[in-house]
């Protein structure tokens, strides 16, 4: 039984107990925290950032630590801390994954969340007030990539000094972008609008996007997690809302940094081919199905079609 329980969220620590704790303070303020359940997925930090968050959330009957025993990258974390979750519950109206880099100053969010009809979209993608550019980093993507569009990704990934390059310069260009938009700005838009992908960052789910036959895709381990949640809407038939009303500020470089690593370029590189074949295949293997709180729930794992084939690496 969910006993009231109306979201869960689910955020993931590498070795960044500061973010990961200063996280759990800021939610832990929001109105209707009751109603929430919320997973911190440890990926290998180690015992000391272990035992710092787990006297963090000792106080909290509503928190709970998850120990993954390797860093299973941010979806495979989370899709972790969901199968947990489920073992004991049905899933709830809303599902979020979120970096530990994220603060609610807005007490008002769960609140203003839970207004909004779980089954009437795919996901929900709030306002990101970036850190880096203090503009709103969602839409992500606002339509969806051309093949050309594709190409150029995929060319910009074919070289390590030309990734390092374009994520060095990525941040000047937004700032540059956001000061063209504020001299010309573009035409009134609606306070809610349908987009291609949300912001990675922190991610909404509706019992919708679950109970249509959608899931955690693990079969990467970093940098696809935009594109990939896109495709599965995309291919179910369900919404992507950019909703300004919903609003969380995002420390961004935090998490893994800004400095591209070649371990990161690496990440990425992977990520890309895998999303390049979700991209030309939009999930064929998804199909409508029930999700059940226990026993057989494929809601974190995806549908067993899929599972059974074994999926793409």
């Amino acid at each position: 039984m969910n006993h009231g329980l109306r979201v869960l969220i689910v955020t993931v620590n590498t070795r960044n107990a500061d973010c990961t704790l200063q996280f759990l303070e800021s939610v832990s303020r929001l109105e209707g925290f009751e109603h929430c359940q919320i997973l911190i997925v440890d990926n290998n930090s180690g015992a000391a950032d272990l035992e710092r968050i787990r006297q963090a959330t000792c106080g909290f009957c509503n928190v709970e630590l998850v120990e993954a025993k390797e860093n299973l990258g941010y979806f495979g974390a989370a899709k972790l801390g969901l199968q947990h979750f489920l073992v004991n519950h049905a899933i709830p109206d809303w599902v979020i994954i979120s970096n530990d880099d994220i603060v609610f100053e807005d007490t008002h969010f769960l609140s203003t969340l839970f207004q909004k009809d779980p089954m009437a979209v795919g996901m929900l993608a709030p306002s990101i007030i970036s850190a880096l550019t203090q503009h709103d980093a969602n839409p992500s993507i606002r339509h969806r990539p051309s093949q050309l569009r594709m190409v150029r990704y995929r060319l910009w990934l074919s070289n390590y000094y030309a990734m390092r390059f374009k994520q060095w310069l990525s941040p000047y260009v937004r700032r540059a972008r956001y000061r063209l938009y504020q001299r010309t700005p573009p035409p009134a838009e609606a306070a809610q609008s349908a987009i291609y992908a949300p912001h990675g960052a922190f991610l909404i789910f509706s019992r919708q996007f679950f109970e249509a036959g959608g899931f955690i895709d693990t079969d990467f381990f970093l940098y696809a997690e935009e594109f990939i949640v896109a495709e599965m809407c995309r291919r179910l038939g369900l919404p992507v809302i950019h909703d300004p009303d919903l609003r969380v500020w995002h420390a961004e470089g935090q998490t893994l940094g800004r400095k591209l690593s070649r371990s990161t370029y690496l990440h990425q590189k992977n990520g890309f081919r895998y999303l390049w074949f979700r991209y030309q295949k939009s999930y064929p293997e998804l199909h409508p199905q029930r999700v059940e709180s226990t026993g057989g729930n494929d809601a974190a794992g995806g549908p067993r079609s899929l599972r059974a084939e074994g999926g793409v690496r």
